[in-house]
């Protein structure tokens, strides 16, 4: 998939792929106003969305009521590396929901394609296009 970038005002930057746009802005500390999340923020937000999916689709196929369903997500640095980082996302399910779909809950959402794609270390190269 494509995704084109465009320079905006201030530190504001928008990513066109498909149908979409996606707006970035930064903190006020980095020039930006705060009018929208930080490329990073999407990120960040990406895994926990991406695990939420995977449980609906899964509460979805049993007809399991998601109501009641909530997904957070955590995240802490290294001391030695502020780039390696560990995440945890946690779910709260409700008190009806049934036990004996929650480990196959929890597989469902440790299929995320998001998650997948991170710990298979992809490859990145940055150059001036031709």
């Amino acid at each position: 998939m494509k995704i084109d970038i465009a320079l905006l005002e201030g530190q504001k930057l928008q990513a066109s792929f498909g149908k979409h746009q996606i707006i970035s802005d930064q903190s006020v500390s980095a020039g930006g106003d705060e009018s929208y999340p930080e490329p990073f923020d999407y990120f960040l937000a990406s895994m926990p969305l991406c695990a939420a999916f995977f449980i609906r689709k899964f509460c979805d196929a049993r007809d399991i009521s998601a109501d009641g369903i909530s997904i957070s997500q955590d995240h802490s640095s290294s001391d030695e590396d502020k780039f390696k980082k560990a995440f945890a996302i946690k779910v709260t399910l409700p008190d009806d929901f049934p036990e004996k779909y929650k480990k196959p809950l929890l597989a469902s959402a440790n299929s995320c394609t998001v998650k997948k794609v991170i710990q298979a270390m992809p490859e990145f190269s940055i150059e001036i296009a031709e």
